[in-house]
C-alpha cells in the first residue's frame, strides 16, 4: 500500500541465480521510478512473481505463489515473469488476480507495466510474451547484490537439447551480453563494494559462442580482471566439456580467477549420458579434471547429479558413483530425476520408481558427507584469504579462493572483507579457522 505517498512493490523469486539477478533489475528499476521495496509478506500495491519452471513442482509453486499474493491482498496488481509464465503464460494469465504477464526477454516491461497500472492506465495486452529464439537479449544491470558475491549475468540461452530439461524452450537459444557492458557493470558493483564477482548465464561455458569467434569466455575473464578493480572472480555452472586445455590454461594464468568450479555433470554412466544427450563422457570429465588439478592444485569441484534418470541400471549409478569419489567433490546438488512434461524424458522407457531414485539420492549423499570432510581436511593448517558474508552467534563465515565454507569466532566485523584465515579444524559443516 502507499507509504509516504510512495507506491510500494515485493518482488519474489523461484529458481536460479539468473533469475535472482534479474528480480533484483526489476526492483530496481520500479525504486528508479519512485517504488519503495517491500518484503513479500507485506501488503503492497504491486506483486511480481519471478517463475521457475525447471521442475513440474517448481511450476506448480510458482503458480501457488502468484494465488497466495492475490489473496492475500485482493486489491494488489500481481505481475508474473520469468521461465513458468514464457512456457505457459495462458495458465498464468487465467489465474486469478493476475493483471500482466511477460517472458525471459522483456522481463522489465514488469516494471513498465506497475507504472502504468499504479497510474490507472489500461495495459494493451494483459499477455505479453517475446519469442526467445528471435528476441535480442534485453539489457539490464544491477548495482548491488543480497550477497557480499555479487552475480553478473553474462548470457542468457542455451544450445544443448538435453532430454530432461524444457529450460531451452524456456530461455531460447545462446545470447551474449557485450563484454564492454560486464565490465562497467562489474564495475559499478566494485565502487558498490563488492569484493568478488560470480558469472553466470544458462549456459555460462557457452558466452561468445554467438559473437562469430570475437570474444571468449576466456578473453571476457581477463578483461574484466584488467578492467576493473574486482578482486576475485568465479564462474557460474559450467558443462565439463569446455575444461580443455587451453582454456584451463588461459584463466589458471588469471591471477583473480578463484579456482573453483561447478560442473552440470548430472550422471558418471556413459549411457545414461548419452540417452541424456549430454556433449561428453566421464572420460572427457575424469580427463579435464585431472588436468585442473595439475595446473591449479588447491581447486574444489561442485556438481549437479540427476539420480534415477530413466533406464538407470544399478552398474550405471555406480559409474556416477565411482566417479564422484575419483573427482572428490567439495559438495554435490543431488536431485531424484523428476518428469517434466514436454521433455522427451517424461516419456522414456524405464521409468524408475520414486524409492529407487530417492535411495540413490541418499547413498550419493552420504558419501557427499565424507568427501566433504577429506576436501576440509586437506586445507586444514593452510593459511587462505577468506571473503566474510555472513555472522552468526558470535561468527562469521566466508568462502575461501576455492570455495571451503569457513568460519571464524571474533568480535569484528569482517562482513565483505577479504581476510587471511588459518584454518584449524572441521565441524561437520564449516571449517573452523583463526585470524
Amino acid at each position: 500500500m502507499l507509504q509516504n505517498g510512495a507506491p510500494t512493490a515485493a518482488v519474489y523469486t523461484l529458481g536460479c541465480r539468473l533469475n535472482q539477478y534479474e528480480s533484483t533489475a526489476i526492483e530496481e528499476t520500479l525504486a528508479a521510478r519512485g517504488f519503495l521495496i517491500l518484503p513479500f509478506t507485506e501488503k503492497c500495491d504491486v506483486y511480481i512473481v519471478n517463475t521457475c519452471a525447471v521442475t513440474e513442482e517448481s511450476e506448480k509453486k510458482s503458480r501457488k505463489l502468484v494465488r497466495r499474493a492475490h489473496n492475500e491482498n485482493p486489491d494488489a496488481f500481481v505481475i508474473v515473469t520469468g521461465c513458468a509464465s514464457q512456457v505457459h503464460s495462458d495458465v498464468m494469465a487465467k489465474i486469478p488476480g493476475v493483471a500482466y504477464v511477460c517472458g525471459n526477454r522483456n522481463k522489465l516491461s514488469a516494471a513498465d507495466a506497475a507504472c502504468a497500472l499504479m497510474r490507472g492506465e489500461d495495459i494493451a495486452a494483459k499477455t505479453k510474451i517475446e519469442d526467445v529464439e528471435s528476441a535480442p537479449l534485453e539489457k539490464m544491470s544491477i548495482s548491488r547484490s543480497e550477497r557480499t558475491r555479487a552475480y553478473v549475468k553474462i548470457e542468457d540461452g542455451c544450445d544443448n537439447h538435453c532430454t530432461y530439461c524444457i529450460i531451452k524452450t524456456a530461455r531460447g537459444n545462446v545470447v551474449s551480453r557485450p563484454a564492454e557492458e560486464i565490465v562497467e557493470e562489474v564495475q559499478k558493483l566494485c565502487r558498490a563494494g563488492y569484493e568478488e564477482a560470480v558469472l553466470t548465464g544458462v549456459e555460462t561455458a557457452s558466452y561468445g559462442k554467438d559473437f562469430g569467434g570475437k570474444g571468449t569466455l576466456a578473453e571476457l575473464i581477463h578483461e574484466v580482471a584488467a578492467k576493473t578493480e574486482i578482486k576475485r572472480i568465479r564462474l557460474g555452472s559450467l558443462e565439463p566439456s569446455v575444461l580443455k586445455r587451453d582454456f584451463v590454461d588461459a584463466i589458471a594464468s588469471e591471477p583473480k580467477f578463484m579456482p573453483s568450479f561447478h560442473l552440470s555433470l548430472q550422471s558418471g554412466s556413459n549411457k545414461v549420458l548419452a540417452d541424456m544427450k549430454r556433449k561428453y563422457n566421464r572420460e572427457t570429465v575424469l580427463r579435464n579434471v585431472e588436468y585442473i588439478k595439475s595446473v591449479m592444485p588447491d581447486a574444489t569441484f561442485t556438481c549437479d547429479i540427476i539420480a534415477g534418470f530413466p533406464g538407470e541400471s544399478e552398474a550405471d549409478f555406480l559409474d556416477t558413483y565411482d566417479i564422484a569419489k575419483q573427482i572428490g567433490f567439495l559438495h554435490m546438488h543431488v536431485f531424484p530425476f523428476s518428469k517434466r512434461e514436454g521433455t522427451p524424458a517424461a516419456t522414456m522407457q524405464g521409468q524408475l520408481p520414486e524409492s529407487v531414485k530417492n535411495e540413490r539420492v541418499k547413498r550419493l549423499m552420504e558419501l557427499d558427507e565424507v568427501l566433504r570432510r577429506e576436501n576440509a581436511e586437506r586445507f586444514i593448517g593452510r593459511t587462505l584469504n577468506v571473503l566474510f558474508e555472513t555472522f552468526n552467534g558470535g561468527a562469521y563465515t566466508g568462502h575461501a579462493p576455492n570455495m571451503l565454507e569457513v568460519c571464524v569466532e571474533t568480535g569484528e566485523d569482517l562482513r565483505g572483507k577479504i581476510v587471511p584465515v588459518t584454518l584449524t579444524g572441521y565441524d561437520g559443516e564449516k571449517v573452523t579457522g583463526k585470524m
